[in-house]
């Protein structure tokens, strides 16, 4: 099992009045499974995915990625799972304006070498994230922008960077917050059928969608609503 989430509640505090964004939410995700969540604006979505990566702490409950229990990690370990084992694309905008496309592609595998080094005294190579970086570049047709910067691309151009740059480390646990919010027909096609082949070749896809063309992709189709996740598919 690669995801287990038991039990997990979030709250906050709004108006002096605690609320649970998401209230005692329990699933597994199997390596190779392809998993859609669906639901209105403001209903827990993004704050599950925030703590399934480890960016939220849970106010109750457990979340464990691989094996390991997030809660438990300090910042250093919990960040080179990040690098190494999750793919997270946000809604919001996350290239980093002062470096091109194909060095923002590029920027977890930088990451990871300079860590490895540190590590375990060796660095590893980085042709085989270059070949990775420019076959996902080619498979969601922005190529032609490897040396484009963030500021000259179109909002589904960056979508499309963004879905390469957290693919390039192959992470065993990939999740994407509408994923083809900004894009085309045509590209959300490319898409869908990258996450697709991407489960297909053993990784778990968490997509959180309002894109009914995105959601047949899915193997399972959750509904979240007022912090419950109820499987629907």
């Amino acid at each position: 099992m690669l995801l287990d989430v038991n039990r997990v509640t979030r709250t906050f505090v709004r108006r002096k009045e605690e609320f649970a964004a998401v209230d005692e939410v329990s699933f597994q995700l199997d390596s190779g499974s392809f998993m859609a969540v669906v639901g209105r604006s403001g209903n827990g979505k993004t704050t599950l995915l925030n703590m399934i990566t480890g960016l939220l702490h849970p106010t109750d409950g457990t979340v464990k990625v691989n094996g390991e229990d997030l809660s438990q990690l300090d910042d250093e370990k919990i960040s080179y799972l990040r690098n190494r084992t999750i793919g997270y694309v946000t809604q919001r905008e996350t290239l980093i304006s002062s470096l091109s496309v194909f060095n923002n592609v590029m920027l977890p595998a930088l990451i990871h070498v300079r860590t490895k080094k540190t590590r375990d005294g060796d660095g590893a190579a980085l042709e085989d994230f270059e070949k990775r970086a420019e076959y996902l570049l080619g498979e969601l047709q922005v190529e032609h922008l490897v040396d484009s910067y963030p500021k000259e691309l179109s909002g589904g151009e960056i979508r499309r960077v963004a879905i390469a740059r957290a693919l390039v480390m192959r992470p065993k646990l990939f999740i994407a917050d509408e994923p083809t919010g900004d894009l085309d027909t045509d590209s959300t096609k490319l898409v869908m059928q990258l996450l697709r082949r991407t489960a297909d070749e053993g990784a778990a896809v968490i997509i959180v969608t309002h894109d009914s063309d995105a959601i047949g992709y899915a193997d399972r189709v959750y509904t979240m609503d007022r912090g419950k996740l109820l499987q629907t598919r």
